[in-house]
């Protein structure tokens, strides 16, 4: 009975660790940028956003309901995608 009770914790903590590392490894890592709207363009789909004088231009496609607007204080979350590689 007692190896039973170790068989199942055994098991129980492989399920978990094996459900933490698949999470982990789900896709690129995300990052954030908070700073102030300075521009929003609809027809080209992007926010520019100003972080101490740094202003990062951000893609808004694929976005719905953007409701920030210049002046805004946001924060933007970001993964970085590569496009293109040349060698």
């Amino acid at each position: 009975m007692r190896y039973r009770g170790v068989l199942l914790f055994a098991t129980a903590v492989l399920v978990i660790a094996l459900i933490a590392g698949l999470s982990g490894a789900a896709g690129p890592k995300q990052y954030q940028f908070t700073g102030v709207v300075t521009s929003l363009d609809d027809k080209a789909n992007t926010i520019s956003v100003d972080k101490g004088g740094e202003v990062w231009e951000f893609s808004t496609q694929g976005l719905k309901g953007v409701k920030a607007k210049a002046g805004d204080k946001v924060t933007v979350y970001y993964q970085m995608v590569a496009k293109k590689i040349e060698k």
